[in-house]
């Protein structure tokens, strides 16, 4: 019995971390200029929009800083397709 609540803690506790990871994500994202300075310590991912072969795509950055806060970052993009080269 006392397993069972262990577990069920430990599952509460871990979707907890999960959701505060992806409301971090869902900030919104700035759009990036050319020379615009990027504090970039660790990428966290890097999402694409659907699309067709070899066109520009629209695509969002997720990464970390120095600091170790999140931030979002939307560029377009070539996409990179086997058939683009």
């Amino acid at each position: 019995m006392q397993t069972k609540a262990l577990f069920l803690t430990a599952m509460l506790a871990s979707a907890s971390v999960f959701a505060a990871g992806a409301s971090a994500q869902s900030e919104k994202a700035s759009e990036y200029a050319y020379g615009m300075n990027l504090d970039v310590a660790e990428v966290v991912a890097i999402e694409e929009a659907p699309h067709a072969l070899c066109e520009p795509v629209n695509s969002k950055m997720i990464y970390r800083d120095s600091k170790g806060q999140t931030h979002t970052v939307s560029y377009v993009k070539q996409s990179q397709d086997a058939g683009c080269y």
